[in-house]
């Protein structure tokens, strides 16, 4: 994953894959690794969507380790649906929405409304 995370940081320098900035903080995000997974944050816009599904592969073909897109989730916050729809397509993973449950968890609601 180390090679992931070094494509994606050359990818951000390079102006390739514009992230994301956490509200109320000057923190710029791209991307998360966990266990075997991995979460990819950048600005909703094609260009992201195409260039990301570059890095991927080439990560594949450079590493090996095979990313399956068909298990993969295109999320679009505050995006139509019928976009998230259309650009998930060529990646071949499914279009999604917030908010969903992860491995029984809920992710993307308040979670004071949850555990009431």
């Amino acid at each position: 994953m180390e090679g992931l995370n070094v494509a994606m940081k050359e990818a951000c320098a390079k102006g390739l894959f514009k992230l994301i900035k956490i509200p109320n903080c000057d923190t710029l995000i791209s991307h998360l690794f966990y266990a075997n997974n991995a979460l990819f944050l950048g600005e909703w816009c094609k260009d992201n969507i195409k260039n990301l599904s570059r890095i991927l592969r080439c990560f594949h073909v450079s590493s090996g380790l095979k990313v399956n897109f068909w298990k993969s989730w295109v999320f679009g916050i505050g995006a139509n649906w019928q976009e998230v729809v259309r650009w998930a397509a060529p990646l071949g993973s499914e279009p999604a929405v917030v908010p969903l449950n992860y491995l029984g968890a809920p992710v993307g609601t308040n979670m004071k409304h949850q555990f009431k």
